[in-house]
């Protein structure tokens, strides 16, 4: 190894160590917050060396039913990201293999149904569930989201459907594989990288989103963003029970995202080879 490339490999390193150490001090902090007892969260200076406390995660399943805010999150999370991906990928698939001249404007026309703010849609979204009396149910939620969603879908596994060649398929037609065939035992497998993104996007907004969770729940359906910021109040801010919240909720993301990650990798290996 060169002196050059030994420096280039040296400042690399360090740059992405400093970067590491930038991500991770929210992450630090708020898990810091939800060990820290009440007397030390707002001690000056700050208290560095404390005694760590799990009373803040103790009152969090004890004093509100946060494990059914949960269980409300990952129904409406799976459900939404299950259905996104399933009809996403089948309208990215004909949006990439349909030839016609106004197609490209087709797909926009899609994607624009994403760019609407949450904001300007909420109000109807609250009328339209009323009277269907689907208020405070999971199914509000995951149609809600869903519309976010299978736009983004279609979007991203449009480009991973355009990269693969169609002379696969063509082959597997004189094969005598059927339409319905080609595309679940030799397209999909071939796009499952796409698979792994489209279910990462579609799994974070939803989990994460608050505003229609917010405006479209009750006690019922109450998800766990809406339920952890019910401990900010005009009387006070508990903030040891939002950072213990905050840092549980981190969790089922991470999971997802690595789990989808090892799945991507498995992707990239599969092929026409195999």
């Amino acid at each position: 190894m060169t002196k050059l490339s030994l420096r280039q490999s040296v400042v690399t390193y360090l740059l992405i160590g400093i970067l590491l150490v930038i991500f991770m001090i929210p992450i630090y902090l708020i898990v810091a917050s939800s060990l820290k007892p009440a007397a030390d969260m707002f001690s000056r200076p700050p208290a560095i060396f404390f005694t760590p406390t799990l009373q803040h995660y103790v009152d969090l399943f004890t004093l509100r039913p946060f494990h059914r805010n949960l269980i409300n999150s990952l129904i409406v999370t799976l459900g939404s990201t299950a259905f996104s991906v399933f009809f996403g990928t089948l309208g990215a698939y004909a949006l990439a293999r349909i030839r016609h001249p106004r197609i490209a404007d087709v797909a926009f026309w899609i994607l624009s149904m994403r760019m609407f703010p949450p904001i300007a849609v909420v109000v109807p979204y609250y009328i339209i569930f009323k009277a269907l009396g689907l208020l405070d149910t999971p199914l509000a939620l995951i149609v809600v989201y869903s519309t976010a969603n299978v736009p983004l879908t279609v979007w991203l596994m449009k480009g991973f459907f355009d990269e693969i060649p169609e002379a696969l398929e063509e082959a597997a037609q004189v094969d005598g594989y059927g339409v319905a065939e080609i595309f679940w035992r030799i397209t999909l497998p071939l796009a499952a990288p796409g698979l792994a993104v489209s279910a990462v996007f579609c799994f974070i907004f939803s989990w994460n989103e608050f505003l229609f969770a917010l405006m479209l729940t009750g006690s019922n359906t109450q998800t766990a963003t809406v339920a952890v910021m019910s401990f900010w109040s005009s009387d006070a801010v508990q903030w040891g029970r939002i950072m213990a919240g905050s840092f549980i909720i981190l969790i089922p993301g991470v999971v997802f995202v690595l789990t989808c990650q090892r799945w991507l990798v498995k992707g990239l290996t599969l092929g026409s080879v195999k």
